[in-house]
């Protein structure tokens, strides 16, 4: 596998939009000139007093208070030239059903709850973690992604940290092959992989510090009437909501649910009993065989795969508990939550929506190719397909964390707009 670093100064401005046009898939980075000595990969906020550590356990002080310089000054793992596997203490494994696309990079995902505390349930948003809590995932990338684990370089490790303050976010980029160093302000690293048998070549981009904040925060519907209405964006996690989690995981001494293991653990409550019950996004991985699936089938994964990909952004008070607040594209729309009903809302999932974000791709013949965000039956005159379908950067979705097209993706949500009830979408220039 070929990694580069750009040496270049390279620093991806990216305008402040109408929430109608943002949905942006954190991991979008920028890159940074690399200079020996120089403190613009280092928060001011640092201490290597406080970040020094000589125990066993995890720095759980420095967690709670210091953006420390190195990735090890936590000690969250027992090998720290490890991050996939051995967490200290009470670090847990964890997997989801349905995973947000990057670049087809392999991911090691790690829950730390603190000794004492533990997380509550929740039916429709993420999973109500206590102070203290970490959240950790590593970016790996494979030579090819039909061998896993074998032959990985790891990019970056991601920490979201719930502190007292609320939760924060810690990009670290895998500087040498024992470490990894905390960065502010973003890397883009030249790719290349074999997936499916072909060579891929893209730009990865390890994400500014601030640029979590484009995926991760909700932001209020204030009110214009109202001038004393000032409230502030919420910062959330994405994935570890209870949809994603609701399945069997290998932790090598035994498979077992993971609702349930985080039971046995301590480190949850308040789950169903029935785990059966629980509405639960299915289980989508790049070899999963469309053609075997029902038309409900389709349906049930395409919104599961919407959900992780697009609803942090694209979503409405539905699956948010503070009231008038939405994702930052919760206003367009478009609005793709999994517990949202399609057979109720379809225009909600982008049916018949006439499609405005983005602008309109004109044929030579004079119509619009892309005149809705989903017509039923016609992928290809599809505007939201096309966004996935493509890296222009006037239109691609998400706007921020992929350098590739997940063609498995476009896939799956082309069968199962090919698979709707046909609608013409008020349209006169369809061709079947």
């Amino acid at each position: 596998m070929n990694i580069k670093n750009k040496f270049q100064r390279k620093v991806h401005c990216f305008s402040i939009l109408t929430v109608s046009v943002l949905l942006a898939a954190c991991g979008g980075g920028s890159s940074s000139k690399e200079t020996a000595g120089s403190d613009l990969d280092i928060d001011r906020e640092v201490s290597n007093a406080s970040c020094e550590f000589s125990e066993t356990g995890v720095n759980w002080a420095a967690l709670l208070t210091k953006n420390c310089p190195k990735l090890s000054d936590y000690n969250l793992f027992l090998d720290q030239a490890d991050p996939t596997s051995g967490p200290n203490e009470q670090g847990i494994p964890y997997d989801l059903s349905t995973s947000l696309f990057t670049d087809y990079a392999t991911k090691y995902r790690f829950v730390f709850v603190p000794e004492g505390k533990v997380a509550t349930y929740s039916e429709h948003e993420v999973i109500e973690f206590p102070v203290g809590t970490v959240l950790v995932k590593t970016f790996s990338m494979p030579e090819n992604t039909a061998n896993r684990g074998v032959n990985e370089t790891h990019i970056e490790t991601r920490l979201l940290i719930h502190r007292t303050d609320g939760w924060t976010a810690l990009p670290y980029y895998w500087d040498s092959a024992t470490d990894a160093s905390y960065i502010v302000t973003g890397k883009a690293i030249d790719i290349a992989i074999t997936h499916d048998g072909e060579s891929l070549e893209f730009e990865y981009g390890v994400p500014q510090k601030n640029q979590c904040t484009n995926c991760h925060a909700v932001v209020p519907v204030l009110d214009k009437n109202d001038p004393q209405d000032k409230r502030k964006s919420i910062f959330k996690p994405i994935g570890p909501k209870a949809r994603f989690l609701n399945y069997d995981y290998d932790y090598g001494s035994q498979v077992e649910n993971q609702l349930a293991h985080w039971e046995s653990e301590g480190i949850l409550t308040s789950v169903p009993t029935d785990k059966a019950a629980i509405n639960s996004a299915p289980i989508f991985k790049d070899t999963t065989a469309l053609a075997a699936l029902t038309n409900e089938e389709l349906t049930v994964m395409a919104r599961g795969y919407l959900d992780i990909n697009c609803a942090h952004c694209h979503r409405q008070e539905l699956t948010i508990p503070e009231a008038k607040y939405a994702g930052a594209a919760g206003d367009s729309g478009l609005t793709v939550e999994f517990n949202r009903d399609f057979d109720t809302e379809p225009g909600r999932f982008g049916v018949c929506k006439t499609a405005v974000a983005g602008g309109y791709q004109a044929e030579e013949n004079g119509y619009n190719q892309y005149p809705r965000d989903v017509v039923p039956q016609h992928a290809d005159r599809s505007y939201l397909l096309y966004r996935m379908n493509t890296n222009d950067g006037r239109h691609k979705m998400p706007e921020l964390g992929r350098g590739s097209i997940h063609k498995e993706g476009v896939k799956l949500i082309e069968a199962w707009i090919n698979s709707m009830e046909a609608n013409d979408c008020g349209l006169n220039d369809l061709v079947d």
